[in-house]
């Protein structure tokens, strides 16, 4: 649908023209969730089953995308800066808390069955330049994110531009998460993360 009628439970505030959030009806709850759009041509596809409460989605600039996957549940805040950028989250991720930012023409994917807690950033930016003192050149340029499927992301982490983090994955509370891992069933933490211990996996389920 085109951005211009109302729906229970969201605000909107759209400044622009063709975009589009497409959703199922019928199966889909939206609760104190805010719609903010600065820009033409974007897209917003959300699954079928998706709970999105006590969250802003806000989208400045062009023909950007952000897809949420289904039976998915997000608390939060997500900012999508700039044009022809994407944000992706897989079927089954939980977010109590998650603040993610895609700025500066890199994209984050968010693999399914994934649990994120709460006062979690994933930032695909530092939004500031860090310059060599001689030759000017920024040292911290924007990297995409790339989250893959059943990973937990325990409280207060940061998973920062240029993360990679393999399937079934657990990351530790209060880690910064700041290159790319390869070995999945791990357990990471730390600042800077690293590995701390491999044969782990998780489950919601108290066993």
């Amino acid at each position: 649908m085109i951005l211009q009628e109302e729906i229970k439970g969201l605000t909107t505030k759209v400044f622009g023209k063709n975009n589009q959030l497409i959703y199922d009806e019928e199966s889909f709850i939206f609760k104190n969730a805010e719609l903010k759009i600065t820009g033409s041509n974007n897209k917003i596809h959300i699954g079928k089953g998706t709970k999105l409460s006590n969250i802003l989605i806000h989208i400045r600039g062009s023909n950007n995308e952000i897809m949420i996957g289904e039976n998915t549940d997000l608390i939060g805040h997500i900012l999508l800066k700039g044009k022809k950028q994407s944000i992706k989250v897989g079927d089954r991720t939980t977010f109590k808390n998650v603040y993610l930012l895609s700025q500066e023409g890199k994209n984050i994917t968010i693999g399914a069955d994934c649990m994120f807690s709460y006062d979690i950033a994933v930032r695909t930016t530092d939004a500031h330049s860090v310059l060599d003192l001689e030759t000017n050149e920024r040292l911290n340029g924007a990297k995409d994110v790339v989250i893959g499927n059943h990973v937990w992301v325990a409280a207060s982490c940061l998973i920062s531009k240029g993360a990679v983090i393999p399937d079934d994955t657990i990351i530790g509370a209060r880690s910064v998460v700041t290159k790319p891992f390869s070995e999945a069933h791990t357990t990471i933490a730390g600042s800077p993360a690293k590995i701390i211990k491999t044969g782990t996996t998780w489950s919601r389920e108290r066993l």
